[in-house]
């Protein structure tokens, strides 16, 4: 079993960016393309966020769900969608 590496500095600037847009969901290609990032790096943080402890810190993930860039542009761009959507649920969470 091959061990990843940590999730560093581009996961924080990918999060920071869904902060910025609460409510608002991003595929994973798209979410990649906005913060200049390895799209391999926001996949994995998509699958992180799709559970129940994602939730609970006011995210969510989902697969094959809505993205406000690729959508917006119709059909035309289909193949294009990432196969995960995430969203900032737009709550912080109190320590």
């Amino acid at each position: 079993m091959t061990r990843e590496e940590p999730l560093g500095l581009e996961a924080a600037v990918a999060m920071q960016f869904l902060d910025r847009q609460p409510g608002e969901w991003y595929c994973t290609d798209c979410w990649a393309e906005a913060v200049d990032i390895d799209p391999r790096t926001v996949y994995r943080v998509a699958v992180l966020m799709a559970t129940e402890e994602a939730v609970a810190a006011g995210y969510q993930a989902k697969v094959g769900g809505p993205c406000k860039i690729c959508d917006a542009m119709g059909s035309k761009t289909a193949e294009m969608k990432g196969f995960r959507s995430v969203q900032s649920l737009g709550r912080s969470v109190k320590g």
